[in-house]
């Protein structure tokens, strides 16, 4: 790592499974609007019924996000909001993955194909 990550810093953080692929694109779309429907997130992250359901109950039960159930008519909706400590620890995710991936930028290379090209001179 490079050397502004400290030990404790370059450590996995524990949200990292909460936030793994796509809760970190469902808390995303959440921090961005002020309230945002089941049937928006379906459709924007294209995900199925269940499996959205699944990781949104896995957000609410973390205390991430909170949910509004109203009905109109006999139709039910709910609309999700990050909570005050879920944008917080959504917030301290993303800047260890920013620290993290400047850490590791010099490793990967830099824009030449990720890496260096083989020496095949026998000189």
């Amino acid at each position: 790592m490079a050397k502004d990550m400290t030990t404790r810093d370059s450590k996995i953080p524990v949200d990292a499974r909460l936030f793994a692929h796509p809760r970190l694109e469902i808390a995303g779309a959440i921090a961005r609007q002020a309230g945002v429907s089941f049937r928006l997130l379906c459709d924007e992250l294209e995900l199925s019924d269940g499996n959205l359901s699944a990781h949104l109950r896995a957000l609410e039960n973390e205390g991430v996000i909170s949910v509004e159930r109203t009905f109109d008519g006999r139709r039910r909706l709910s609309q999700y909001r990050l909570t005050e400590p879920g944008r917080s620890r959504l917030r301290d995710y993303v800047s260890w993955v920013e620290r993290f991936a400047r850490a590791l930028h010099p490793h990967v290379g830099h824009g030449d194909g990720g890496g260096r090209k083989p020496d095949v001179s026998n000189t």
